[in-house]
């Protein structure tokens, strides 16, 4: 993996952490299938670089 790889992924993550925490902070019946959908697409997209870098 590259430095901009490395960056990139770790800004994925973060992002997904963010969600989450965004979800368990405020109502979760609201916010819960949104947080879902962002770190299920943000997962995925890490996934997806994982595999393209290999």
């Amino acid at each position: 993996m590259t430095d901009d790889t490395d960056s990139e992924t770790e800004h994925h993550l973060r992002e997904a952490l963010r969600h989450l925490r965004a979800a368990q902070e405020g109502d979760l019946r609201k916010t819960n299938a949104v947080a879902i959908e962002e770190v299920s697409n943000t997962v995925s997209t890490v996934l997806r670089e994982h595999e393209e870098d290999e």
